[in-house]
């Protein structure tokens, strides 16, 4: 995963400094080592093209950090990662998964809601351009998806 960092900040975080990218990515790792989260790079061509982690809490687990670079979407990449992530949410024995969005991105909120999460709460959130409503939505476990 740290050796993706170049790719990763090149397609998918480019206004992003190097060493941001390189920082997420190695505490991303120190939770994988104890467990608490799994991230994953999705790659075409042996270049990282797409990220995305979830995060085990005492209640849920979070999915964060999604992310496919711009010229790769529209393709299911988004798609195959959230499953992915949920199969390993399911594994956790977690009994619900939780993602946020920007209500500024209506492209991905569409894609969540298909893919069956149900909108949760709205917290007002500073994501780096100042505070904006961020909605999480909700997906609870008895309701697995076809393609898990």
């Amino acid at each position: 995963m740290l050796g993706d960092a170049a790719d990763l900040q090149r397609m998918c975080w480019p206004d992003w400094e190097s060493a941001a990218v390189y920082g997420m990515l190695q505490r991303a790792q120190a939770q994988v080592e104890i467990g608490r989260v799994c991230a994953l790079v999705a790659a075409l061509n042996g270049q990282a093209i797409a990220y995305g982690q979830v995060t085990r809490w005492p209640h849920c687990a979070e999915i964060s950090d999604l992310i496919v670079a711009s010229g790769q979407r529209e393709q299911g990449i988004g798609s195959s990662l959230i499953a992915a992530l949920i199969d390993v949410a399911h594994g956790w024995k977690t009994p619900q998964v939780e993602i946020g969005v920007a209500l500024s991105n209506p492209r991905a909120l569409a894609l969540y809601q298909r893919l069956g999460f149900k909108p949760d709460r709205t917290l007002d959130l500073d994501l780096g351009h100042g505070y904006e409503p961020v909605l999480y939505l909700m997906f609870r476990m008895q309701r697995l998806p076809d393609y898990l």
